[in-house]
């Protein structure tokens, strides 16, 4: 009987304390940035520019600053196009693509990174099945638009109800064209897991790229096996590497041409120094290759005769 009695208040003590540590926590409120600039609604959002005017063949940067935003909103994807509607009230009329969708450099939303940057070409179907106009230039009276949409970090879509606030803004730029360019040379591809062109490059072979004037830019040549579109893989417009660091993050992602037909392809993807250095500013540089690509050069270019 004497056991009984020390025995039952150990057992009371073991079972309060598994009621008090089985009880739900309350979790903290999301935290939700105060007067924002705009918002997404659904995770979309249409941002009209009427300068630089879209014009077939040329260049142009969307810039997103982000210099706060909501906290559920860290992680998101991002993806955009250029379009123009001659009436953006008539929910009836189609909004004509100037350049397809793209993701940004970097693609997805950092706690870090502030500057989210677009390279589009007018006429360029990029990295979605639907063409851009055959004369991809703003007419007159027509009413140009970004049209930004951000999915979760899972590339699945915001639902109706999920609005995020954001402080910052977009700007659209013309980019200016390099007409000549100088070789500085090649750097030594890795074979990492037998993957030839994949590693982190040496430490010289990155000074060597961090160093490089401004407006400089790596030409890297891709070999990759290209399916047809709607196969689900290895489509024109995917992504099958990125170089920088060895996450999505913190690299900038090299991607099969939007117009590629379907069949074995080697082609050669250029990236701008300054925007691998923006996401990946310090240490030696990755080259990150899936899919059965491989790369068998890498080139480094200056601006300039």
């Amino acid at each position: 009987m004497k056991k009984m009695w020390i025995v039952l208040p150990v057992l009371l003590l073991v079972c309060a304390g598994m009621f008090m540590t089985g009880c739900p926590s309350e979790t903290a409120p999301v935290r939700k940035v105060e007067n924002p600039d705009f918002v997404l609604k659904g995770g979309k959002y249409q941002f009209t520019f009427t300068e630089p005017k879209i014009e077939h063949g040329k260049q142009y940067e969307v810039i997103l600053t982000i210099t706060d935003c909501d906290e559920d909103f860290i992680g998101s994807q991002l993806g955009g196009k250029i379009c123009y509607k001659m009436d953006l009230d008539d929910d009836t009329e189609d909004a004509k693509i100037l350049s397809g969708w793209d993701n940004p450099v970097p693609g997805q939303v950092s706690k870090n990174i502030k500057t989210y940057k677009w390279t589009f070409e007018a006429g360029k179907k990029n990295s979605d099945s639907l063409p851009a106009e055959t004369d991809a230039t703003t007419p007159s009276g027509g009413k140009q638009f970004f049209h930004f949409e951000a999915q979760t970090s899972d590339w699945k879509p915001y639902g109706p109800k999920d609005n995020f606030g954001i402080k910052g803004g977009f700007e659209v730029k013309a980019k200016q064209k390099v007409d000549a360019w100088t070789s500085e040379g090649t750097v030594t591809l890795g074979n990492a897991d037998g993957t030839a062109g994949k590693g982190t490059l040496s430490s010289e072979d990155s000074a060597k790229i961090r160093n490089m004037p401004a407006g400089s830019k790596i030409v890297i040549t891709v070999i990759v096996t290209v399916n047809a579109t709607g196969s689900g893989s290895n489509e024109p417009g995917w992504g099958v590497g990125g170089v920088g660091g060895w996450n999505d993050s913190d690299s900038v992602q090299i991607k099969i041409p939007g117009d590629a037909s379907a069949g074995e392809l080697t082609f050669d993807y250029e990236i701008e120094v300054s925007d691998i250095e923006a996401v990946f500013p310090t240490g030696d540089i990755s080259i990150n290759l899936w899919s059965g690509a491989t790369a068998s050069k890498l080139e480094l270019f200056k601006p300039g005769a």
